[in-house]
């Protein structure tokens, strides 16, 4: 099955964005993917002097974002399979194979892979204590970047579907279980394992300057930071026991503040959670203290049943999120928590956004791929595809972006084709 992909509705007598400022500017390939995204903006924009234009069928689900290091794209799917693709040409070098699902963003660190095995089912569910998110086989995984094979391996009480960090040479994890744990990526030992009680589902772990890792989970509903050498808790930010998804959502920051969003519950006394009706909340907390700077409701709408947040993006004074209970894209103003734009589309917007100068780029789960003016929020072109686009997150390498889909496609498509002026088929 291939990605059949044609050309949408644009808006004629748009004129070209400006020149691309140095915040949302690509970057050099790195030597190393050392955490969700790249960076702690969640911006991966890439540079490299090619147009990369080919489709990869997995034959299963996608809920990871691919990483790239030495020409290298790295992406693993809900059947757990990695796989190893050469980004100019589309070649797979290899595949490796493990029973449960990859669904983290994999890092690549001194010539190993890293990828966390681990589903999304839970084992022990009474409302409002839920114990462990995870079941059969939960793991990290380090394998040869160049050959896919196993390093080392390291089970997990609950789910390897958090996208863990590195700082230092230590992997620092925060399971399904409710788990923090640091693994010596030189000594392949384990330094220690911590109970911290919140369950993390599909975040990604973020690095702080001084020495902190921030991280968020439920049961309770907490963003929190912690010390990667000790695993003890700096500061935390408590939510309220009724709201959900915030351990789905991987925080971003731009250096003085950490920024996410959550399910609030609509009428008071209730309970956020699948199939209710939830509020969408994006919060602003100090970096240094998780004290609370502002905190904002956008959509309300249906929760659904996976993933019920969005990954946000910070591109210089804009936090840009989608959102899981309604179609929409939001600009908002780091400083102040207003609402600059919001721009509707033809699904829910899960996945991660990338900036690109003063465009941004994102799916949805109707199977759009969108390029929009990040400053006015206006449509510069739109795609049409056959597949949906979940969490399964783009990033942008030379001039073509690189994502996976729901039916198992990674494809690599010109930007071009998505600002529009020519239809796609691969």
């Amino acid at each position: 099955m291939t990605l059949t992909i044609c050309l949408g509705a644009l808006i004629a007598g748009i004129a070209p964005p400006n020149t691309a400022r140095s915040d949302t500017a690509a970057v050099p390939p790195p030597a190393q993917w050392t955490q969700f995204r790249l960076n702690a903006q969640r911006n991966p924009v890439i540079a490299i002097d090619a147009t990369p234009s080919w489709t990869v069928e997995t034959h299963g689900p996608i809920s990871a974002s691919p990483s790239l290091v030495n020409g290298i794209v790295y992406l693993g799917n809900n059947r757990g399979a990695l796989y190893a693709i050469d980004v100019r040409s589309g070649h797979v070098l290899w595949t490796h194979r493990v029973t449960n699902p990859l669904m983290s963003n994999p890092l690549v660190y001194d010539g190993v892979v890293i990828v966390g095995e681990g589903n999304s089912n839970s084992t022990t569910y009474v409302p409002r204590r839920q114990v462990q998110v995870g079941d059969g086989p939960n793991a990290l995984i380090g394998l040869q970047a160049q050959t896919g094979k196993q390093v080392w391996r390291v089970p997990l009480s609950g789910t390897g579907m958090p996208t863990p960090v590195i700082v230092n040479g230590l992997l620092v994890h925060h399971n399904g279980n409710g788990g923090i744990l640091a693994f010596d990526l030189h000594t392949q030992q384990i330094v220690y394992r911590r109970i911290v009680k919140s369950v993390a589902s599909m975040v990604g772990l973020l690095p702080l300057s001084g020495d902190l890792v921030v991280t968020s989970g439920i049961f309770p509903s907490r963003v929190f930071a912690v010390r990667p050498a000790t695993g003890s808790i700096a500061w935390e930010y408590r939510l309220s026991a009724n709201d959900s998804g915030v351990g789905d959502c991987p925080p971003v920051s731009d250096g003085s503040r950490v920024f996410g969003d959550y399910i609030a519950p609509a009428a008071p006394n209730a309970e956020a959670g699948v199939g209710t009706i939830g509020v969408e909340r994006v919060y602003a907390l100090d970096a240094t203290t998780g004290r609370p700077a502002w905190n904002i409701a956008l959509e309300t709408g249906i929760v659904p049943p996976e993933n019920e947040t969005a990954i946000p993006l910070i591109a210089g004074n804009r936090l840009y999120v989608g959102s899981a209970v309604a179609p929409y894209v939001h600009a908002i103003d780091t400083a102040t928590g207003k609402v600059l734009w919001r721009f509707k589309t033809g699904g829910p917007v899960k996945g991660g956004i990338v900036a690109v100068g003063r465009r941004i780029y994102f799916g949805d789960l109707a199977g759009n791929l969108w390029a929009v003016d990040g400053a006015s929020g206006s449509l510069l072109g739109t795609l049409k595809t056959a597949t949906r686009f979940n969490v399964g997150s783009p990033i942008v390498v030379g001039r073509s972006l690189i994502i996976g889909s729901e039916t198992g496609s990674i494809v690599a498509l010109p930007l071009a084709r998505i600002d529009g002026g020519h239809s796609a088929s691969h």
